[in-house]
């Protein structure tokens, strides 16, 4: 999972610091303020960019068109539009957010650049997560007794899962499969009961297995 921050200022650091400290995604920066590259590689064991976020070079340069998420938090809305439709337009990457600095131009930018538009920076974080949760999985965190968790995935279309017996798939030790959940309908799962792809699968498990059972999902 691969998140590009357009914009090493405050908030961009910040929000990567976040993101590497609370998460295993993938966090890209680029920025044109050589200086602040400088000082961000200082404090953060990242990939920084050089250069101009809204440059359709630099951006490949990042390998934009790998990426599931890109935020622009540059301090100019105009370059925070372009680096949002760029992204989207050139190199599809799934969802866009923008900062804007200026109200006035959140609907512009909403509707012909950024999936999100946000002033408040404070949830950033959340939405990030939020929407990288959408792509492939959640967590239902409702329910955690001991060391033991209900967790919910969300199978994807290009997951070695889909299409699979759940016999057939390597689960880890006490892991049992408890639900699935297929177009509003309840199944009550088998070892040859096949998963598919938007199967949202219930799971008991153990607290250390979650990371492993992510890597399996994605």
């Amino acid at each position: 999972m691969t998140i590009i921050i357009v914009g090493a200022g405050s908030v961009g650091y910040y929000l990567c610091r976040t993101l590497i400290t609370t998460t295993n995604y993938k966090v890209k920066i680029i920025e044109k303020n050589q200086l602040r590259c400088v000082v961000t590689s200082n404090k953060l064991d990242i990939p920084i960019i050089n250069g101009d976020g809204s440059n359709i070079n630099i951006l490949r340069k990042a390998n934009a068109k790998n990426a599931d998420i890109l935020v622009a938090l540059t301090g100019k809305d105009e370059d925070n539009f372009i680096c949002c439709q760029l992204a989207k337009n050139k190199f599809k990457i799934k969802t866009t957010i923008a900062k804007i600095n200026n109200p006035k131009n959140m609907d512009i930018i909403k509707k012909l650049a950024a999936d999100i538009v946000v002033s408040n920076t404070d949830t950033l974080s959340n939405i990030i997560t939020q929407q990288l949760n959408a792509i492939h999985y959640h967590f239902m965190t409702h329910f955690t007794k001991g060391d033991t968790a209900i967790v919910e995935f969300i199978v994807s279309e290009n997951s070695y899962m889909n299409n699979k017996k759940i016999c057939e798939i390597n689960w880890p030790k006490d892991t049992l499969v408890v639900a699935i959940s297929r177009e509003e309908k309840s199944i009550v799962p088998s070892g040859n009961t096949v998963l598919k792809a938007n199967d949202n699968v219930v799971i008991s498990t153990k607290e250390y297995n979650k990371k492993h059972l992510k890597k399996i999902f994605n």
